[in-house]
């Protein structure tokens, strides 16, 4: 159980709104390195679980029972190796604009984070040429090797006794990894667009409340990459509506952003963004500067703290290089909200979309990919 803090404090403890403010945006505003979280002793070396997949074909669909059997059947094997359960399963429930789940993994490593890959596949069926079901072969001829990080993801667990942020954030400071996603929907004859979901939780262990994040590494591959057809990219975007919370009191923190793959030009601009957290966090400093010549694509920031959801649009302006190739970026948000009690049935925590839009002669298609995250009862 979770222990509670009084509203006296004498400079030891930190609230989850200063955490919102000072531990969470650390994380989120240092990309780069990985974050670090202590495991929990149970007087021998904790094991993760294996990796539990589950594959469709030929047109059918993996479906949201399925999935639920294969996070069982992890939870299950990681009590059989460590004599205990995790607290609750963190999972997603997925919608996607005409694909669906055709491959699925799911495991928990030595520290009880959970990892997962989804791949969703669709295909034009008005394009003669994109009958031919590429979009599904493509997402199964990436699947072995998904499964393989996760697997190794775990291994790593097991040797460090830690849990790993993915090898994207650094300066956790009061957050721990809690689940990480990677998800990729592709669809014939127009690209691909994906992103990878890492949710962290403040370490506070209050029952006044809860801190969760998302990091959000997008990126959008087009059809003229992925399937040699004519399209480009055009626009992706990225959203966690945290007003989807049923935690209640919910507090949303304005997200950051970082951009990388294809860059092109020679204009440069610099960002810098630093955290420091006072006696709240023992004068914990962190903080990265970063530049980048990208003129060919802009962020444009839509969130909107007031109304509980941070969203990001990725626009390419221009240049073949970047509309032929991956681009991407890498937003990240916060918020504090009520705490999630082990005991209680499913609670939705956010919901995460990543959407591409795709162009070629005039015509346009985008792909959209929401994921509802939620804690249910181990």
């Amino acid at each position: 159980m979770k222990r509670s803090y009084n509203g006296d404090t004498d400079g030891t403890q930190p609230d989850r709104r200063a955490i919102l403010k000072t531990g969470a945006l650390g994380l989120t505003s240092i990309v780069g390195g990985t974050g670090l979280a202590s495991a929990v002793s149970n007087g021998k070396s904790p094991r993760g679980s294996d990796v539990q997949t589950v594959t469709a074909s030929c047109g059918a669909a993996i479906s949201e029972a399925q999935r639920r059997e294969a996070q069982r059947r992890a939870v299950r094997d990681f009590e059989r190796r460590n004599g205990y359960s995790p607290d609750a399963i963190p999972a997603s429930e997925q919608r996607s604009n005409g694909g669906e789940v055709v491959a699925y993994a799911y495991g928990f490593d030595a520290n009880g984070v959970a990892r997962s890959y989804v791949g969703i596949a669709g295909e034009d069926t008005t394009t003669p040429k994109a009958q031919s079901g590429r979009a599904e072969a493509l997402i199964h001829k990436r699947f072995d090797s998904r499964v393989a990080e996760l697997s190794s993801a775990i291994e790593a667990s097991e040797r460090r006794a830690t849990t790993m942020a993915g090898g994207t954030v650094s300066g956790t400071d009061n957050m721990q990894q809690t689940y990480s996603q990677k998800l990729e929907y592709a669809k014939d004859p127009y690209g691909v667009a994906g992103a990878t979901f890492y949710w962290f939780e403040d370490t506070l262990d209050s029952t006044d409340g809860d801190v969760h994040s998302f990091h959000s590494p997008a990126g959008f591959e087009p059809g003229t990459q992925a399937f040699g057809s004519g399209y480009e990219n055009e626009w992706g975007r990225v959203f966690h509506r945290w007003n989807k919370s049923e935690m209640g009191n919910t507090d949303v923190d304005y997200g950051q952003w970082k951009p990388y793959g294809t860059q092109g030009g020679s204009s440069s601009t610099a960002y810098s963004l630093s955290v420091t957290a006072g006696w709240m966090t023992a004068q914990v400093s962190a903080g990265i500067s970063w530049s980048y010549s990208q003129p060919n694509v802009e962020v444009v920031d839509e969130s909107s703290a007031y109304n509980e959801y941070n969203q990001w649009q990725l626009k390419v302006n221009g240049g073949d290089d970047t509309r032929e190739n991956f681009v991407g970026f890498q937003p990240s948000s916060a918020a504090s909200m009520n705490w999630y009690d082990p005991e209680m049935d499913r609670r939705n925590i956010c919901e995460n979309e990543v959407k591409g839009q795709f162009i070629d002669d005039g015509s346009s298609h985008w792909l959209s990919s929401t994921s509802m995250f939620y804690k249910v009862p181990a």
